[in-house]
Order: C-alpha cells, then structure tokens, then sequence
C-alpha cells in the first residue's frame, strides 16, 4: 500500500541540522512524523485527496525549539495568578506594583509576586520585611527574585506560614528566606490544582508562541499532578520531560510513576540535585570570596558525602542526573561527586548553569560526557557595571558563561531558558553576540544547541531535535533565516509552530 502524506509543507527554508542535507525546500508528514524531505518535486508524489498542503511562502522552518531546564507551571502562575515583578525597574516599582494589587484584594488574600531584580536598580538593595509591612498587614506578601533562590515575606506570610529557625536560610528580621526555606515556605501556599492547571495551558500557550515543542521541566509534586492531570485530559500540547527534585526520590521509586510517564509526551526523567544557590543571592558556591562581600564565599547545599549518596541513590535507581551548579566550588563538588559514583558517556548525567567553570573542570567534563546544561539569556547580566562584575570582580566575570570554552572542550552543550525569561531567540541573540569572547557562538551552534542539544539531553535525538524522515514533525517557522540574521535574532518573529505535523501556534 503506498503512503500517503497527511501534510506538505512546500515553498519553504528548511534548515535541517542533517549534515548530509543541510538545506531542503519541502517535506511531508505521515502520522505525525517526517515521511520525505527534499523539493517540492521530491515530496508531491507522496500527496492525495486527503492531503493538506502548507505554502511556507519562503518562510525559514528549523526543528522545534528544545527548552532544557525551565519551570514553564512557574511561568504559567506568572501570566495568571502571580503579579509580573520582571520588568520592574527599582524597589519602589515593586512597591507600588504589590499596593496596587492589595487595594484590590480583599484582606487575607495572599500576594505572591515574582521577578523582582535588584542587580539594575539604583538602591541595590532586596525588598525587606519593613519594606511590604508598610504595605499591608491585612494581606500575606512574598515576592520571589528573579533566580528563584531568594524570597521576601512581610510580617502577616511569616504569622501564616511556619519558618524553621535555619540562620544560613532565613532572616527573619529583614524577611529572607533562601533556598530550602524559600522553597519550603512556597510548597506550603500553592495553588489548586485546577489552578495550576490553568497556569499550565498559559505557559504552553507561550511556549508555542516561542516556537517550543518540547521542554525539561523542573518538577516537584504539584507539577507532576498538574502535568499529569493535563495529559490523562488528553490536553497536553508538548513534548514534556519532568526532571524532579531530589526530595521525591524515594516516592518515585516506591509509587512507579516512571512507567506511568513514559510516552512520547510526558515522561519522568532526570534527579535534580541543587549543590549551591545563586550569584544575586549570594549563595553560590565560589573558591573565593563574593567582590562585593569579602567574608562571603558562598555556601554549598550538601556535605560531599550526603552529595555522592544522593547521586549513587538517583543512578541506580535508573535516573539521569543533572545537578544545579553554578559556583566554582560548587562545580567541582559535583564533578567529585560523579567521579565517585563512576559516571560515563552513556550516562549523559548533567551540570545545569555551569557559569564559572574551569579549564580543568571542563576538561573533566568532557572524559565522562558531562552535558553542560547552560542558559544563554544569563548573558544579560554581564558586562562592566552588570550584576556578574559587581558579584565576582572584573577577571572572575571574564570567565563567565563561558559557551564557547565548552564546546571548544568538547563538552555537549544544551541551551535553556531557567525560565528568566522563556525565550529561545532573546537567549541565541545575547550568547552570538555576546559581552566576551570566551561566551560567543556561531548562530548555527546556538540554534544547534537550542534543537539537538537539549534532544540530546533528554535522550531523545532519534526522536527530535532535526528534521529527518523518522523523526517527530515538531517544527518552527520563522518570518527569516536566522543565518542571515546574527545580529537580530531577538528580532525574528515566530510565525508558526507544529507538534507532531499539527498547527499549535
């Protein structure tokens, strides 16, 4: 019986990532995968009356964008229950952005709000507890940074929620509260689910807009429900890998649920394990003190020896492993820790930020077939005056982000977006042209790494990440070439997006 084609897509720009054809103009799909790539000529014959012809009128079509490390249920809660803090400008920006909000709500309504980024404002300084009391005392406030790693409470949230009393994650007097607090402190207000859900189908409405197709999602229990209720509902739209914290490993083991999310959608992946915190909460891991706090070097999450048990306990429990590590000194306590557990290639266990590595941990890296797991959008606190040189100085900042060092070390390299902002052309644009040279590459290695790197990532590159007849029809449309446009990538616009040959976007 011949086969025919559900879909061509004619007249187009097909940039294939295939060495062996680089170029293409058409291609058809059959149940949801590409059946023929070539000319129009060479995919026609494949067409009958049920066919359905797409005219790409020139438009450029590249593999769907793979986001390798984002928190799309986090982003989704920014477009529908969060107040939006990114584009605030200075504390009192954010002040009056939480007021505003409370003089609508009725008293006892929580307000949670995200993105805040005190690296560009003038004050430089966190909003404190004082700061939201003179706000309101009728509403619980917490205001979550930018990097996820530092949250501000006024005094109502910290009366609602109980704290641990932990000086190295909380200050209760200025309303700080970091890493395992701050997590903590949120798990214990999270939304419903069918709230969650609604974030979801907002996040994944975005993502499509950014021509995203599938994404490694940092989950804890509440996106594993949420995601889960979205694909039993038959209503999920992505190609999701769930990469879960280290904290629900035991109960993964003991429930299963890695069968249960194995398909083509929706699947349990990799153990996260975090080993430091961040630059703008001070709380990486560095091998020398913070420039703009001499005492300060930083602080790593776990014992080494509590580092390697839970890295065995994820590798024989059949988990990848991809471990947050953005410090120096935070780096290299993973690279002992995978060491001592025997980690090879075919593991592809992961560094996820990587930001100041060096050249010997690279070299490291690449021996064991470590993925850096990088966010190229980071790109934008570098430079002289940035949040990066004030953290580190002038010479450590130089070593930031180092893209190019990576792949120059034969380390594989996956771009993602942490969610700071989702945004695959806004992360290529900063990491080719961006501030130093050891952090530029070429347009093709950014697209490269925003496709196949993150396929490869998630052990998915027969299935992703490339248009190749087999493959899944998960694809981009862009109104230009991003090989002719190096210094606009932010600048191109999405046209379409297609998962398995369907229009989503």
């Amino acid at each position: 019986m011949a086969l025919h084609a559900d879909v061509l897509f004619l007249n187009g720009n097909l940039l294939t990532l295939e060495d062996a054809m680089p170029r293409a103009q058409a291609l058809a799909v059959h149940r949801g995968r590409i059946a023929a790539l070539g000319g129009n000529d060479d995919v026609k014959p494949l067409a009958d009356e049920r066919t359905r012809i797409v005219d790409l009128a020139g438009k450029t079509l590249l593999p769907g964008f793979v986001d390798a490390h984002t928190h799309l249920l986090r982003t989704g809660m920014e477009r529908t229950l969060y107040v939006d803090l990114n584009a605030t400008r200075s504390l009192d920006d954010v002040l009056q952005r939480v007021q505003a909000v409370a003089s609508q709500r009725e008293a006892g309504q929580w307000i949670v709000g995200r993105g805040w980024d005190e690296s560009g404002w003038l004050a430089g300084r966190y909003p404190a507890k004082a700061d939201l009391d003179k706000l309101t005392r009728k509403h619980p406030v917490a205001l979550i940074r930018v990097c996820g790693h530092i949250l501000s409470v006024n005094s109502e949230a910290l009366e609602r929620v109980p704290v641990k009393e932990d000086p190295s994650t909380v200050d209760r007097a200025q309303g700080w509260l970091r890493e395992e607090s701050a997590w903590g402190f949120l798990d214990a207000i999270e939304p419903s689910l069918e709230q969650r859900v609604q974030a979801l189908e907002a996040g994944i409405a975005h993502a499509h807009a950014l021509g995203i197709t599938s994404i490694h999602e940092i989950a804890d229990s509440a996106a594993i429900q949420a995601y889960g209720h979205l694909k039993r509902q038959g209503a999920l739209t992505l190609r999701v890998r769930l990469n879960v914290r280290h904290q629900l490993l035991n109960h993964l083991i003991e429930t299963g649920l890695q069968g249960e999310f194995g398909d083509d959608f929706l699947n349990i992946g990799a153990l996260k394990l975090f080993s430091d915190g961040s630059l703008g909460a001070r709380n990486a891991a560095l091998l020398e003190p913070y420039a703009d706090d001499a005492d300060n070097p930083g602080k790593l999450n776990h014992e080494q020896q509590d580092l390697i048990g839970w890295t065995r306990k994820g590798r024989e429990g059949g988990f990848q492993l991809m471990t947050h590590a953005i410090g120096d000194r935070a780096i290299e306590a993973v690279l002992e820790a995978y060491e001592a557990v025997g980690i090879a290639p075919q593991d592809r266990a992961r560094i996820e930020h990587l930001e100041l590595p060096t050249e010997k941990q690279l070299e490291r890296m690449a021996r064991r077939g470590i993925i850096a797991s990088m966010q190229p959008n980071f790109v934008q606190w570098s430079g002289p005056g940035k949040l990066y040189e004030k953290r580190l100085g002038k010479a450590r900042e130089a070593r930031i982000d180092p893209h190019r060092l990576v792949l120059d070390a034969k380390v594989p390299l996956a771009f993602s977006s942490d969610s700071m902002p989702v945004g695959p052309l806004y992360g290529m644009q900063l990491a080719v042209n961006a501030v130093h040279p050891s952090q530029r590459v070429t347009v093709q290695e950014a697209v490269r790494a925003y496709t196949l790197g993150g396929a490869y990532a998630g052990f998915a590159e027969e299935q992703m990440g490339s248009l190749k007849v087999g493959k899944w029809a998960d694809f981009v449309a862009l109104n230009r070439d991003p090989l002719q446009a190096s210094t606009q990538l932010d600048q191109l616009k999405v046209e379409q997006t297609y998962l398995a040959g369907r229009h989503v976007k």
